[in-house]
């Protein structure tokens, strides 16, 4: 504790020293024992597990200072802490999804279900536990254009952030434009994928809008292919699965897409007029 004693005593400034033998007229203590956990205690290894070196040190040296120590100022401690946990966590939340490349505001609680596209509340609601990313399953959304296939595909990969998930999010035609542009550094396309194989969540979007070169074919086969069983991918797109084989020169790189992807995956199919439309404020 030397390095400390120098250092303005602003925990002290801010809930006053505890006197040694403190004369309490009413209220309740934390008592300090060495045989049983306590409040105060926990709280200490809470500010230790934080790494709040200063708040640490100034707590132990008023726990040292005296062996009771008043239940309010306990509570007032916590509540301090919490709040700068949950700013932590709000901050953690705000980088993964900046880093997915998800608009933060693209969330399940803005899901419209007053339009009429078939949603079903009920497996939207068990998707949104993100019990299938754990497991390494797939989810591909699929519909008429409009209908709101990239808004949930946006708001699945939000909820997976929210739950700690590493998560990357992209249009189909841009990561393929990543993985070439990697090609060209010495190395640089294999460090690429590798990171992709890490993530535990691959949204995929605007899937089927172009058709794939055989080149192209064969980076997304063996994206896909890196991921298989073991992490999840989400697609959306707005060709029905039986016309996703015909978007690839190469006919039997399609099916091998296919089969890595299907088999283990939810499927949402979402129907009805464009939302796009709807909101425009022309109609």
């Amino acid at each position: 504790m030397s390095s400390f004693k120098n250092a303005p005593d602003i925990m002290g400034e801010a809930l006053g020293r505890f006197p040694i033998n403190p004369q309490f007229r009413g209220g309740k203590v934390v008592k300090m024992s060495p045989e049983s956990p306590n409040r105060a205690s926990l709280l200490l290894d809470k500010v230790k597990t934080m790494r709040l070196t200063g708040m640490a040190a100034a707590l132990e040296e008023q726990m040292a200072a005296s062996p009771e120590i008043p239940l309010q100022t306990v509570l007032h401690l916590e509540r301090m802490v919490a709040r700068e946990e949950a700013l932590r966590t709000q901050r953690r939340l705000a980088a993964r999804v900046k880093k997915a490349g998800l608009n933060p505001k693209t969330t399940l609680e803005g899901i419209d279900y007053s339009h009429p596209r078939d949603l079903d509340r009920g497996q939207i609601s068990r998707l949104a536990t993100c019990g299938w990313v754990s497991k390494g399953n797939n989810v591909i959304i699929s519909g008429t254009v409009g209908s709101g296939k990239t808004y949930l595909a946006g708001a699945l990969s939000h909820a997976a952030c929210m739950q700690g998930y590493k998560v990357l999010f992209r249009r189909l035609p841009d990561l393929l434009r990543e993985i070439d542009e990697a090609r060209a550094a010495k190395g640089g396309r294999d460090k690429f994928l590798e990171g992709l194989a890490k993530l535990d969540l691959l949204g995929l979007d605007d899937w089927g809008l172009e058709m794939l070169d055989p080149q192209q074919g064969m980076d997304l086969l063996e994206v896909i292919e890196m991921r298989h069983r073991t992490k999840s991918t989400l697609v959306a797109s707005c060709l029905p699965l039986e016309r996703w084989v015909g978007v690839m020169d190469n006919r039997t790189i399609g099916a091998a897409v296919m089969d890595r992807l299907v088999h283990k995956a939810h499927h949402l199919c979402v129907r009805g007029d464009s939302l796009r439309r709807e909101y425009s404020g022309l109609v």
